[in-house]
């Protein structure tokens, strides 16, 4: 501890870092010499999905967000990271393109390791190797996770998820109003009424027409009649176009499975004729050698 009282202030801000912990003081000061310390602002992007990767970033202070577009060019987050936690890692290692973008949440402060001094540290200190490919096999999991949910969504949850509460009564409406017990319910009614609007006419009556609750032509049944019907279409409308994007978002998660599909099966068939043309030139080749020609 006292070892670590005396580095230098950047030493003792990267011996808080998990990734460094195995260090040797005079080792976190040599790191500290070719690590570069740098400042973003919250909502501002590190580095873009493509861009080549340069640099291996720690996260000293802030949270960052991982994230990528998805085939609907919507941004998907992979994983928001915390004090302590390193990215960047994939494309420092292959020395390829960022596999996903990197975007302050908060005011952030980073430690930046160049490429090649990040290759040079891994191989002067093995454990931390380990501790690199644990992380990135944990990270790996999660996306891996992340992509099962997502390729084997439900559509109607995710619609029952996102409908509103005026929606489900429309569901719930329409549903009702397209079944037996409303049409029993509804004749009911109507006998009821008729039974009535009679028994009304036979007790209280008086005259030629006599006194009816609701007289010929029934005015305020055909009232109550054209009320319900003006009220049901609206809500049986709403009800169907949702039945409709929901067909429509289940035949565009079918067309991807079928794409998806397709351009796997390609690729077996590529694989499988390269396969086979590999296979017939060593056939020839150990042709040429069993009659003792020179091969090509």
């Amino acid at each position: 501890m006292a070892e670590l009282n005396n580095l230098s202030e950047e030493a003792q801000s990267l011996a808080r870092v998990p990734l460094f912990k195995r260090l040797e003081p005079q080792e976190l000061e040599k790191l500290a010499e070719e690590i570069d310390q740098v400042n973003y602002p919250a909502g501002e992007t590190i580095f873009n999905e493509h861009d080549r990767g340069d640099a291996l970033y720690i996260l000293e202070e802030g949270s960052v967000r991982i994230w990528v577009y998805d085939e609907d060019v919507k941004p998907v987050t992979l994983a928001e990271l915390k004090p302590g936690d390193f990215f960047g890692e994939l494309a420092v290692l292959d020395r390829g393109e960022r596999s996903s973008s990197a975007t302050a949440i908060t005011d952030i402060h980073l430690h930046r390791l160049s490429s090649d001094d990040f290759q040079k540290f891994l191989i002067e200190h093995p454990d931390a190797s380990i501790d690199v490919i644990c992380e990135i096999a944990q990270r790996m999991r999660q996306t891996n996770l992340l992509v099962s949910q997502r390729a084997s969504r439900n559509i109607n949850v995710e619609m029952e998820a996102k409908s509103t509460i005026g929606q489900r009564i429309a569901d719930k409406v329409a549903s009702f109003g397209g079944s037996w017990t409303f049409i029993i319910i509804y004749l009911t009614f109507l006998v009821a009424w008729m039974a009535f609007n009679t028994f009304v006419l036979v007790h209280y009556g008086r005259g030629e027409e006599g006194a009816q609750f609701d007289p010929y032509p029934y005015i305020l049944l055909n009232l109550m009649l054209s009320m319900t019907a003006a009220l049901q279409a609206p809500i049986i409308m709403m009800s169907q176009n949702r039945a409709a994007e929901k067909d429509r978002l289940a035949a565009e998660q079918d067309f991807k499975v079928n794409l998806k599909s397709e351009i796997m099966l390609e690729e077996l068939i590529r694989k499988q004729r390269e396969r086979d043309a590999q296979i017939d030139q060593l056939n020839k080749a150990l042709a040429a050698l069993g009659q003792g020609k020179p091969t090509q």
